[in-house]
């Protein structure tokens, strides 16, 4: 890279200013060496030569430095370009080349550090009126193709830069005469003048053509109420540009309301301020704003004491002092003024609507309420207000807090506990400002913030209310009912990210509906899907405190219910995914139950309660309830299976593991699990760790298998023996994979266990077939299907027909084999078992290769790599590469997958085996 001396940039803005790109000699001296020259012009030029030989010059010019430049290589010359080309265009064309000009500049001419010592205050000024200059030309043109919303945000930003240019003022004032809003536009040119002078008295002029003298003195009082001190959050821009769409550009006709909603401290009133200020030019008749003290330590302000102080404000009076009189006349008085009133924290629609300004005016409300009855007779729109995400609640306080803006994780870990709340971001940076350790105090906060017991002490700052979390959440709580209190600390034991409207009915009296009402009407809870509720963190530690509320029992009662419903309905749901399981759950209790009848729609059902449920095996374990943690762990994790989230199911039956045993030795609450159970949640943790081709699937099984013989459950031995089938056969010994198969099957048979034997069947014939006995195998398979197709196991007939199309695909049916792949592939889509549906794909497209349907087989391979994308399957991913390459070229007819006797080829690898049904 070329460094370019600062001598040599100096010469270069000196030489493409001057006429011609000729500078005089003693102007670079000048400006190089304001003290006196230091060395010769020519001797700089040369070195610029040297440095930049792009750079030419014309030599042998007395006195003068005259320089040749590329004009794409200036930015200058491309600004004066495009000018000069845009006063022979119209219209877009010459918009769009004034844009390009315009864009070049990125701020202020010849200034920062570089420039010092160096006298350019010619060229600077020179370079500040081009900028001006080609500024007024683009707002002229943005108004030629009327760019209206753009010709007011440029021509903003323009006055902000030079404020008092007379090109610039007389735009604004003619665009607000134009809009007829001339008394606006009196009083900008005053203010103009007042503040910034009018040297050559054209501003007077222009005065002069819009009013008499002494005429603005009849002006109407312009209100500025808006708090001057507020702090800009930002990080809410969709929520400004639907303020903008909602309130800015208001007429004659319309008296938009917008009203912003949500819970305590999340940053309403700060929003509403923020943009208020920002957009006030919008508002020629100005700002009146109102404290409503909705919710809060003081008494909430009446509606005669603010609508008295408004029209003090105003300057004028009502003749009828009454309510209904004031009302009357502020409406008259606020008609067609363009007038914007900010209503903060109002407490319902009955506070705030007398206090709603007359037509041609807008209204700004905050509340911790929806208000609706504003929305329904006065036509409000209501916008919610809602948590920063992650990454802008560390925007926010790395900003308010001052700290440096690269990677911290204690700020991280401080925001997810804070919830992205902007009042716990403000609290937590005005503590992180009084302290000089800034690492040691992050720390001290992460800690505090991390305990529950901790959690809103540390959200505190002395002597202030409004900055006590505990205080201001406590503001909305004390408006609710006595059983609608109940009914938010009930919810608050409930263990998951969001609790179902039958789960709230399993813990709470008959009306909860009303009671979830009041709440979601406070924003204390949140729906953020159809009858599924939220609830805030530290709103939930808040609940969890009022200990005045629920007693010890109650809560322990709670807890209880909350996790009996969960297993009852995952239960339900695992038993239409697994027909035939068996699990020591007690169906009597009172409790509302999902009702399903598909797997879809069991399946749908785990995807609503998933985390919950994974929480709720995490809480069972916490407070000691055995009982619940190896239930609910066993009656979840095939589902877990299908979504291919094994880690997240050895974890939990884990802790099912250890509860069982410990269950066994002590007993407990309930019916006290036998070693056949224990044999059965090992049986789980194998299939969990074969998931993960964890080397440890192998002692899992065998601890299934010791406990089932010393139970005497032989159907707990038989299952055992098919997951021995399944690690022998993953190991390439399909032999006693087969022998294993053959244990089982006779077990279930003299059991009479038909399911059981179906399992045994399809799992022989997949073990066959990896042996090359097509034969044997098509006969186990379909007497497996025969089983499924009668007592209804989707899954596990879609794994058999699997077996079955690797059987036609042996004996070289391949049309066959395809149809048969293809009906699996429907089944495992009905399933949404992408787990599944990914290697039978890839089954499909081997056989329709070799069967010469080459375009169909692409079909196949794209979709099993779309598949496998979505699982993050790099193994998967990289075997659809190869048959992609292996099968570029169409094979010759008649030429079947690769399947040999050690099974091990590219239509059997691990990933793609079909695999027995669960354990049940």
């Amino acid at each position: 890279m070329v460094v370019i001396r600062p001598q040599h940039r100096v010469v270069l803005v000196i030489a493409v200013l001057s006429p011609g790109q000729a500078a005089p000699n003693d102007r670079i001296s000048n400006a190089l060496w304001p003290g006196g020259p230091s060395k010769s012009v020519p001797d700089v030029t040369r070195e610029l030569r040297e440095a930049l030989p792009e750079v030419r010059q014309v030599l042998n010019v007395k006195g003068k430095c005259v320089l040749q430049l590329n004009p794409d290589d200036v930015d200058i010359l491309r600004v004066r370009r495009n000018v000069t080309a845009a006063k022979f265009t119209v219209e877009r064309e010459r918009l769009e080349l004034l844009r390009a000009a315009v864009a070049e500049w990125q701020g202020p001419p010849l200034t920062g550090p570089e420039w010092d010592g160096y006298d350019l205050a010619a060229e600077r000024k020179q370079l500040d009126e081009e900028w001006l200059s080609t500024t007024v030309d683009f707002l002229h043109a943005l108004q030629d193709c009327e760019e209206d919303l753009e010709f007011d945000r440029e021509l903003h930003k323009a006055l902000d830069q030079w404020p008092g240019a007379h090109g610039l003022v007389t735009l604004k004032v003619k665009t607000l005469i134009n809009s007829g809003r001339s008394s606006e536009a009196v009083r900008f040119l005053q203010d103009c003048i007042r503040d910034h002078g009018d040297d050559r008295g054209r501003l007077e002029e222009l005065m002069n053509e819009l009013t008499l003298p002494g005429s603005a003195q009849l002006e109407p009082v312009v209100p500025k109420q808006l708090p001057g001190q507020h702090v800009h959050l930002h990080g809410r821009g969709p929520l400004e540009q639907e303020l903008d769409a909602r309130l800015l550009g208001v007429n004659e006709r319309s008296a938009p309301v917008v009203v912003l909603h949500g819970m305590a401290g999340v940053g309403k009133s700060q929003l509403a301020r923020s943009w208020a200020d920002s957009r006030s030019e919008h508002f020629a008749g100005g700002i009146l704003h109102a404290e409503m003290r909705g919710f809060g330590p003081k008494e909430a302000a009446r509606p005669q004491e603010v609508l008295e102080q408004f029209l003090v404000e105003l300057g004028v009076s009502s003749p009828v002092r009454t309510l209904d009189g004031m009302i009357s006349t502020f409406r008259t008085v606020t008609a067609g003024r363009n007038l914007l009133v900010v209503l903060d924290d109002a407490r319902d629609a009955d506070q705030v609507r007398p206090l709603l300004p007359g037509i041609g005016c807008a209204a700004l409300l905050t509340s911790r309420m929806r208000l609706d009855g504003l929305v329904v007779h006065e036509g409000a729109v209501q916008c919610l207000v809602e948590p920063f995400d992650e990454k802008t609640a560390c925007d926010v306080l790395m900003r308010l807090a001052h700290l440096r803006t690269d990677s911290n994780p204690l700020v991280e870990d401080i925001v997810c506990f804070t919830g992205g709340l902007a009042l716990a971001l403000a609290i937590v940076a005005a503590v992180i400002k009084t302290r000089p350790e800034a690492d040691g105090v992050l720390r001290g906060i992460r800690d505090g913030l991390r305990e529950q017991r901790t959690r809103l002490d540390t959200l505190k700052l002395e002597g202030d209310e409004n900055l006590d979390m505990r205080a201001v959440l406590s503001y909305s709580y004390d408006h609710l009912s006595a059983e609608a209190k109940t009914l938010l600390c009930l919810i608050a034991h409930h263990p998951g990210p969001t609790i179902s409207s039958a789960a709230i009915s399993a813990i709470a009296e008959p009306d909860a509906r009303t009671r979830i009402g009041e709440l979601t009407a406070l924003h204390l809870v949140e729906e953020p899907e159809f009858e599924r509720f939220r609830v805030h963190d530290l709103i939930r530690t808040f609940a969890l405190e009022q200990t005045d509320v629920l007693d010890g029992q109650a809560r322990d009662r709670t807890s209880q219910r909350l996790l009996s419903h969960l297993l009852r309905n995952a239960w339900t749901c695992d038993q239409v995914l697994v027909p035939g399981r068996r699990l020591p759950v007690d169906v009597s209790a009172n409790l509302p139950v999902v009702r399903v009848d598909t797997i879809d729609q069991a399946t749908r059902w785990f995807e609503q309660e998933q985390k919950t449920i994974s929480m709720a095996v995490d809480h069972a374990v916490e407070i000691g309830d055995d009982h619940h943690t190896w239930l609910l762990a066993a009656a979840f994790a095939t589902y877990l299976w299908h979504r291919d989230h094994y880690h997240e199911a050895e974890r939990i039956l884990e802790h099912a593991g250890k509860a069982v045993e410990r269950l066994r030795k002590d007993g407990g609450a309930g019916a006290v699990p036998t070693a056949a159970d224990e044999a059965f949640v090992y049986r789980l943790l194998a299939g969990s760790r074969r998931g993960m081709r964890s080397p440890k699937a192998q002692g899992a099984q065998a601890r299934a298998i010791q406990l089932s013989r010393a139970a005497g459950d032989h159907y707990g031995v038989a299952y055992g023996h098919i997951g021995l089938a399944v690690l022998r056969a993953e190991e390439n010994d399909f032999a006693a994979a087969v022998s294993e198969y053959l244990l089982a099957l006779e077990v279930f048979r003299e059991l009479g266990e038909r399911l059981g034997e179906a399992d045994a069947l399809s799992g022989l014939a997949m073990a066959l077939v990896d042996l090359g006995r097509f034969t044997e195998a098509g006969e186990r398979v379909r007497a497996a299907l025969a089983i499924y197709e009668k007592d209804l196991d989707v899954n596990a007939r879609a794994n058999a027909m699997v077996i079955l199309g690797r059987v036609h695909a042996g004996e070289g049916n391949l049309g066959r084999a395809a149809a048969v792949f293809d009906t699996a592939v429907a089944e495992y889509r009905k399933l949404d078992r992408a787990n599944r549906e990914a290697p039978a794909q890839v089954h499909l497209g081997e056989v329709l290769f070799a069967d010469h349907r080459v375009v169909e087989g692409q079909a196949a391979l794209d979709r099993a790599r779309e598949l496998y994308s979505a699982l993050a399957d790099e193994k998967g991913l990289a075997q659809v590469e190869r048959l992609t390459t292996t099968w570029g070229h169409a094979p010759g007819a008649g030429v079947a997958p690769t399947t040999n006797a050690s099974g091990r080829g590219s239509a059997s690898a691990e990933r793609g085996k079909g695999r027995p049904a669960a354990p049940r």
